[in-house]
């Protein structure tokens, strides 16, 4: 069975243009931003996108071969366009950290119609990458969801800035509390790029940790559990539980390993330095209440934070 891309190549083909080997091309230069994986699909619903207007497949193996070898320069440029967006806004530096695939198509879309967007414009596509980011969004119908992005994003380029109300984020704090840390999740994927934006400081020294390393192909070796891992199992709390979402932070494998089994009413107090240690706790998204570490309140943590990650979610997308 052929598909989308195969009939397209075979339609576009020309003595000096094979759109797979101009996919190819493309995916060798956003390799350098992270994205070099970025799968045709993608490609292909940027092409529709922004030759079409429409994402949707019958769309894109009707559109007009002449046009898509004359303007394949330009998509390429959009695309790349929109992941530079979301490496210097997000600190995005792979696939595997963008919570949605799908925000590629409309951000591509937008920049292909205007290059050096306003402050306001940019202040609404931030708006917009959290309220999809931390959303399920695209679980399904998925096709009217993009084309519903593309049509948002014409009227956001001509400098109506008012859709983005149409928008909202489904996050809410019980919601937060009860999700387990997932590599698959779009939660998970938003959170360490929410945890990100606040440039988190080192548990045991207070030195900003390096995030390059950290965001760099989700890197395992970076974050890790705050209350820990062999302490919370000591206690009976069962895996699911140990594992909650609301449970990480950044923080490299050298400073995990002072931390080891220690629990918080010891770690807090004797490895966070107390002339920074409220510093340091607000740029990780920790709660301040001490007794919280001090009575080893998992429970009372995990809700804490969560109204905290909450809290600062609404002020993003407000």
């Amino acid at each position: 069975t052929l598909t989308t891309l195969d009939l397209l190549v075979a339609w576009t083909w020309s003595e000096d243009f094979h759109l797979q080997e101009a996919l190819s091309d493309l995916g060798d230069s956003l390799d350098a931003k992270g994205f070099g994986d970025l799968p045709d699909k993608v490609f292909l619903q940027c092409l529709g996108a922004i030759l079409a207007e429409d994402a949707r497949t019958k769309t894109i193996l009707a559109l007009d071969a002449a046009k898509v070898r004359a303007q394949f320069g330009a998509v390429g440029a959009a695309i790349s366009a929109a992941i530079d967006f979301l490496s210097t806004e997000f600190k995005i530096q792979s696939l595997e950290l963008l919570p949605h695939l799908q925000q590629v198509v409309g951000l591509a879309y937008f920049y292909n119609a205007i290059a050096t967007p306003s402050g306001d414009q940019v202040a609404v596509l931030r708006k917009w990458f959290w309220k999809t980011a931390f959303s399920r969004r695209y679980g399904d119908q998925t096709d009217d969801k993009i084309n519903y992005d593309i049509a948002f994003m014409k009227r956001l380029a001509a400098g109506d800035l008012s859709g983005i109300n149409t928008y909202s984020s489904e996050l809410t704090t019980d919601v937060l509390a009860k999700l387990k840390f997932t590599k698959s999740h779009p939660y998970t994927r938003a959170l360490l790029l929410l945890l990100a934006q606040k440039a988190p400081l080192n548990l045991t020294n207070g030195a900003v940790v390096d995030l390059g390393e950290a965001l760099s192909g989700f890197n395992r070796k970076e974050y890790h559990h705050i209350y820990p891992k062999a302490f919370l199992a000591k206690r009976g709390v069962a895996t699911d539980k140990i594992n909650a979402l609301c449970n990480f932070c950044f923080l490299p494998a050298g400073s995990n390993k002072k931390i080891s089994q220690r629990q918080p009413s010891d770690y807090i107090f004797n490895l966070v330095p107390a002339e920074s240690r409220k510093q340091i706790l607000e740029s990780n998204i920790m709660p301040l209440r001490m007794e919280v570490y001090s009575e080893d309140n998992y429970d009372e943590f995990i809700n804490r934070r969560a109204e905290l990650i909450g809290q600062l979610v609404d002020s993003l997308v407000i």
